[in-house]
């Protein structure tokens, strides 16, 4: 009973560590015109590969969205934060843990920080557009160029969370194994 217990506790504080290494990610970042070039999807794409798709999104979601709220024009989309960023590491974790998927586990692990990039940029754009149409809405003939600059934005921190993210796992989880570490992480059952 004890070590259940001590398993679980465990297990919490990576998850906690993982959350708050997803919000300071986002401080690393270059802006630009439209959007920001950052590392944060590339930490929440490797939480969806550590813990999983549920837990991994939870963790990239709750460390992008308090990532949010320390800034005041962010603050108030941080729930839409939390479900974007969420599902891109849900849609990458379940890929990755998935036992259906016919390929090399080096191509699943490439396969699921592509299709989480893909789905994550797909929620982005869509509600871009719904910000510039509906919410804060913006001269027509500016909506175009503004979400080609936020899909060149995003489509960059995607192919670098696709490159980066395989890399940061497959040295992560044979330490872990090494360390004893790993069974705290739902990603040690696959190998």
């Amino acid at each position: 009973m004890e070590r259940k217990k001590s398993l679980t506790t465990a297990g919490l504080a990576f998850a906690g560590m993982m959350v708050a290494l997803v919000m300071v990610s986002n401080y690393i970042s270059i802006p630009t015109a439209f959007s920001r070039l950052h590392v944060a999807n590339a930490i929440c794409m490797l939480a969806g590969m550590l813990f999983g798709g549920l837990r991994g999104g939870i963790i990239a979601g709750l460390g992008s969205a308090l990532f949010d709220l320390t800034f005041p024009a962010y603050a108030a989309e941080a729930w839409i934060t939390f479900l974007t960023k969420g599902t891109m590491a849900l849609v990458c974790g379940w890929v990755v843990h998935s036992r259906r998927i016919p390929l090399r586990r080096n191509a699943v692990l490439v396969l699921g920080p592509l299709l989480g990039a893909i789905t994550y940029i797909a929620l982005y754009m869509l509600k871009s557009y719904i910000q510039m149409r509906w919410v804060t809405p913006v001269p027509p003939e500016t909506i175009l160029p503004a979400l080609t600059g936020k899909l060149a934005s995003s489509a960059i921190n995607g192919v670098f969370a696709v490159i980066v993210a395989p890399i940061l796992y497959s040295a992560l989880m044979p330490a872990l194994r090494r360390a004893g570490l790993a069974h705290h992480f739902p990603a040690a059952e696959v190998k």
